[in-house]
């Protein structure tokens, strides 16, 4: 049996379950308990049935995914309340039981008669004919209709809330489901893509490039060396320290590119001109890690030549607890292109659906062999 199977089947069984303990607790409660089919198949009860099943698939799949979801409670509430009030007006389970009662008189008046030994009343006619009593004359006994109580299906009303409860308890726990494994997947997500990055800067041809730039400057005795050495040192600690975290300050993020693009620098030569600037206040402002440095590795990655000039151009931007990240390079032919792509595009926008549903925006635009790319991170805080 599939999973879908399984779901009608469990379901199917309550709802059985459901009947079989109402009918039996009518059945009791009217000391009869040989008239299962009558009670259960009676309108009164099929009524009775039939109003908590739609009470409760309507909140299971109308009420509780496009009204309490989508945090829209005042509509919620009001709406429940307007279906309490139905209930608390129609009272189902008490025309069961007024309906189960009234038969249970019928079948059990002509055995009480006979029990007495009474005989059949005689037939009466003409003079001895009883006047009839008046009609307007309320018995003594009985109390006007304006102050007669107004009678609670206290049944019902827990009926009613345990319909409700049920099945908004199925579709939060759905949801609670749904967010776990979202999580559990943002962090396999975010394993590939620190690891592919670490492989990415750590890569004996990264390496080799920056390796050799800084020996060059160390034998020139130039003053780049020691900082080359320093900027590489602070991307490894970043990936390994800070990286792990769900989020981190947008600051440490924006340093990490600080280095990384400096070591860019050194190794793309006279060929590639580096437009890079960084404007806003950071304040409390966190980002997921690598989301940034994922599209400023890829610019230099497919934006460099060795033969051709080519000019990169990176803007971050951050202001009122928005992140704007702005990226445009030249898209240069390999023809052997790697295997390897860094970090994965692909990989990046899936983080981006799992950690910023409905508060970001990416574009991405190759039109005329130019690779631009739009990210808006809202809200980006904790």
């Amino acid at each position: 049996m599939n999973r879908k199977g399984l779901h009608i089947f469990t379901h199917m069984g309550c709802w059985l379950l459901f009947i079989f303990l109402i009918a039996a607790f009518l059945n009791n409660s009217n000391g009869n308990n040989s008239n299962w089919l009558q009670t259960i198949f009676s309108l009164p009860f099929l009524l009775f049935v039939i109003f908590f099943i739609l009470l409760f698939y309507f909140n299971l799949y109308v009420l509780m995914p496009y009204l309490f979801l989508k945090k829209k409670y005042a509509v919620y509430t009001i709406t429940a309340v307007a279906l309490l009030a139905v209930c608390f007006y129609v009272k189902p389970f008490e025309q069961v039981m007024q309906h189960s009662r009234g038969n249970e008189a019928m079948q059990s008046r002509p055995n009480e008669m006979n029990n007495r030994g009474m005989p059949p009343p005689p037939h009466i006619t003409g003079k001895n004919r009883p006047a009839p009593p008046p009609l307007s004359r309320t018995p003594m006994n009985m109390p006007p209709a304006e102050t007669r109580k107004v009678r609670i299906d206290i049944i019902s009303l827990v009926l009613f809330f345990m319909a409700m409860a049920g099945s908004a308890m199925l579709v939060l726990s759905k949801q609670w489901r749904i967010t776990e494994k979202n999580k559990a997947l943002v962090e396999v997500q975010k394993a590939k893509a620190e690891l592919a990055f670490l492989k990415a800067q750590i890569s004996p041809h990264f390496l080799f490039n920056v390796l050799n730039n800084i020996y060059a400057l160390v034998i020139t005795k130039n003053d780049n060396a020691a900082s080359g050495i320093l900027r590489l040192s602070n991307i490894m600690r970043y990936v390994t320290d800070d990286a792990p975290a769900d989020f981190v300050p947008v600051e440490k993020e924006i340093a990490c590119i600080n280095d990384f693009i400096a070591l860019q620098k050194l190794r793309s030569g006279k060929n590639t001109t580096v437009n890079y600037t960084v404007t806003g206040e950071y304040g409390n402002v966190m980002v997921a890690p690598l989301i940034l440095m994922a599209f400023v590795e890829n610019t230099f990655k497919h934006g460099i030549s060795n033969n051709l000039p080519a000019a990169i151009n990176i803007n971050i931007s951050v202001k009122e607890q928005t992140i704007h990240l702005t990226t445009q390079n030249a898209i240069f032919k390999k023809k052997h292109p790697e295997a390897r792509d860094g970090v994965g595009l692909q990989n990046v926008v899936q983080r981006l659906e799992l950690l910023y549903p409905r508060r970001h925006q990416l574009h991405i635009n190759t039109e005329n062999d130019i690779f631009e790319v739009l990210l808006v991170l809202q809200n980006a805080t904790i």
